[in-house]
């Protein structure tokens, strides 16, 4: 099973990377859940749902270039190979600021027949948040110029 549901994240993983929506929705079981715990404000935390779920990527070409997602390492858990721990990371531009978007992930999937039936993904937020032209400064301190 490990080796099933290491190429299901493999699958979903180069479709993100190459923002294409219709392998994307494969990968999906129909009452899949995205969590997204390190979202910034303006973000959903939590999607739940197939249409859902993929409605959110849907978006995604009109404001960055495809993700370019490398440097994989997926990893079964010894207890459940249906679960997936996986590093990544990102390589991509801001399509409204012309901004370098390059950020790091670790994620955890659930695989059951063969599609995500669960996923949380964690990155930096505050590397999405300046590549879309915001800024984050400690209190008191001045926002650079």
């Amino acid at each position: 099973m490990s080796r099933d549901a290491t190429e299901v994240v493999r699958r979903y993983l180069d479709a993100v990377g190459a923002l294409d929506l219709d392998a994307l929705g494969e990968t999906f079981a129909a009452d899949v859940v995205m969590d997204l715990p390190y979202a910034p404000p303006g973000f959903p935390r939590r999607v739940e749902g197939k249409d859902d779920v993929t409605a959110f990527f849907v978006g995604l070409p009109a404001v960055i270039t495809p993700l370019g997602f490398h440097d994989y390492r997926l990893d079964a858990l010894a207890d459940d190979p249906g679960s997936i721990v996986a590093q990544y990371a990102s390589d991509a531009r801001i399509l409204t600021t012309d901004r370098p978007y390059r950020n790091s992930y670790i994620a955890r999937f659930q695989v059951r027949g063969g599609v995500i039936t669960w996923f949380a993904e964690h990155f930096d937020p505050i590397t999405l948040v300046e590549a879309l032209g915001g800024t984050v400064t400690m209190p008191g301190q001045e926002v650079p110029a």
